[in-house]
């Protein structure tokens, strides 16, 4: 029968002193190389719980206040937020501003107190939020050539990435900056929530899809939208997942952060 310790080394019974500290040693080796490959692999990640919980949070409030219509029409009806957020991404300005104030709320003490310990976490939280929400702007043309060349500095490379931490020492591990990396990464976890009905489901999509169409409908039927989204929905569609969600997904697989789950 082989008896356990607690961190599930086998002691090995008849085994001499120096054969089970050698056991004791390897097994401490390897769990420290898979804390390594997880970090690294995830590009830090798997470990910023802060950075995880503003990911969640952003995929729920990126959409709040949102009134059916782009952010071209939007400034048109409430020219005060062009002035507030300097005519960029105004609505998704104005969701963050909104889901902010109302996590400030006296009655989500206990919640925000769960989020972050202290200023500078919660400075921290709030601008991983901003950061990824602004993300979501997908129709700012300046924002996503930005975006795409990010992604081209932090994963150029990416198929050595595990040539540059693998049997490194910690000194050499401390001085790897994963920043960049984990940013774009977090930036298309969130891109990818924010069409992810279209990753789904067929049944799924149809359901989303339809209730979009409905909302642009009624923003055209009201006056609100100049075009009919009727003419080249479909057509829409096609190129929509050509051009946008399937290299997203392609980039999600890409940068290797889900593993074996794609």
């Amino acid at each position: 029968n082989k008896v356990c310790c607690r961190n599930g080394f086998d002691l090995g019974d008849g085994k001499s002193e120096e054969e089970k500290k050698s056991d004791r040693s390897s097994a401490v080796q390897q769990h420290r190389d898979g804390q390594v490959e997880l970090f690294f692999s995830t590009y830090g990640i798997s470990s910023d719980f802060l950075a995880q919980f503003a990911v969640v949070f952003a995929a729920l409030v990126h959409d709040v206040d949102h009134t059916g219509v782009p952010n071209v029409q939007l400034v048109r009806e409430r020219p005060s937020l062009w002035s507030r957020y300097n005519g960029t991404s105004v609505a998704e300005n104005n969701s963050i501003d909104v889901a902010w104030s109302t996590l400030m709320e006296p009655e989500f003490a206990n919640l925000r107190a769960s989020i972050f310990a202290n200023d500078d976490e919660q400075l921290r939280f709030r601008q991983l939020l901003i950061n990824v929400v602004i993300a979501t702007d997908i129709a700012d043309r300046e924002r996503r050539i930005g975006e795409r060349k990010r992604w081209d500095r932090a994963f150029s490379k990416i198929s050595s990435w595990q040539d540059e931490w693998s049997e490194q020492t910690d000194d050499s591990l401390a001085g790897i900056d994963v920043s960049l990396k984990a940013t774009v990464v977090l930036e298309q976890i969130v891109l990818a929530s924010d069409i992810a009905h279209t990753m789904q489901h067929w049944l799924t999509y149809v359901k989303w899809n339809e209730r979009l169409y409905k909302e642009l409908w009624s923003a055209y039927d009201s006056g609100r939208l100049q075009k009919d989204p009727t003419l080249n929905w479909y057509e829409g569609e096609i190129g929509f997942f050509d051009g946008y969600i399937i290299p997203l997904a392609s980039k999600l697989k890409e940068c290797g952060v889900f593993g074996t789950a794609g």
